[in-house]
């Protein structure tokens, strides 16, 4: 049995890699090793994700795929999740999900054998992807509410760049410190880093220097 650990964010402002560490952690407080992680910026409402299709290629029957939360594996409609997990049911590849303990037997060495159990962890999977699906919907409704009023108000800018995080990494990679070094320090990903290194902050004038 291997486990194979998968890594998601929705985009390139976020840290894919942020859970890492969480789930090397619970691993090692199960006396198990993590023998590769799979790790994409793609969102979870989209079925087609690359990385995710490598991992269950790659595995055997029996092998594991550990995530930190439901819906870092999926944020899907209903009838796609149906699509995702019978492609993961025909693989024999255990779901390990580090929020909901009734996925850790596999890793316990106590396996459910009994069809009860396993009815039961698959209709816990299926509603805790339902609920990821139903609170990405919900904050996309809100999001849009809200741009809406602001187009209304004559207030909407759209998506703005955090230049404070761009600040930040500008000052580290001045300081000489290494992409690896500025990932691991601002928990931010490399195609941020690479944007910041390209970015030319506009000049604003320093009203503390003017004389009135």
């Amino acid at each position: 049995m291997f486990i194979r650990a998968y890594l998601r964010a929705s985009t390139d402002e976020q840290d894919a890699n942020r859970a890492r560490n969480e789930l090397v952690q619970f691993s090692d407080s199960k006396n198990v090793r993590i023998a590769s992680f799979y790790t994409e910026t793609q969102s979870g409402a989209k079925i087609e994700r690359p990385e995710l299709g490598r991992l269950i290629m790659d595995s055997h029957p029996g092998d594991v795929l550990l995530i930190e939360k439901v819906d870092r594996l999926s944020r899907l409609p209903f009838e796609q999740w149906k699509v995702l997990k019978s492609k993961l049911v025909k693989a024999n590849i255990h779901i390990v999900v580090v929020d909901q303990p009734m996925t850790h037997g596999i890793l316990n060495g106590t396996e459910e054998h009994t069809m009860i159990a396993k009815v039961l962890t698959e209709f816990m999977i299926d509603l805790a992807a339902a609920m990821a699906r139903d609170d990405y919907e919900t904050r996309r409704k809100r999001q849009a509410q809200g741009i809406e009023k602001a187009k209304v108000l004559g207030k909407y800018l759209g998506r703005q760049p955090d230049n404070e995080l761009r600040r930040n990494i500008r000052l580290l990679l001045d300081e000489g410190k290494s992409w690896s070094q500025v990932q691991s320090l601002l928990k931010c990903s490399r195609s941020t880093i690479a944007k910041a290194a390209k970015w030319n902050e506009p000049n604003i004038m320093n009203l503390t220097s003017l004389k009135i």
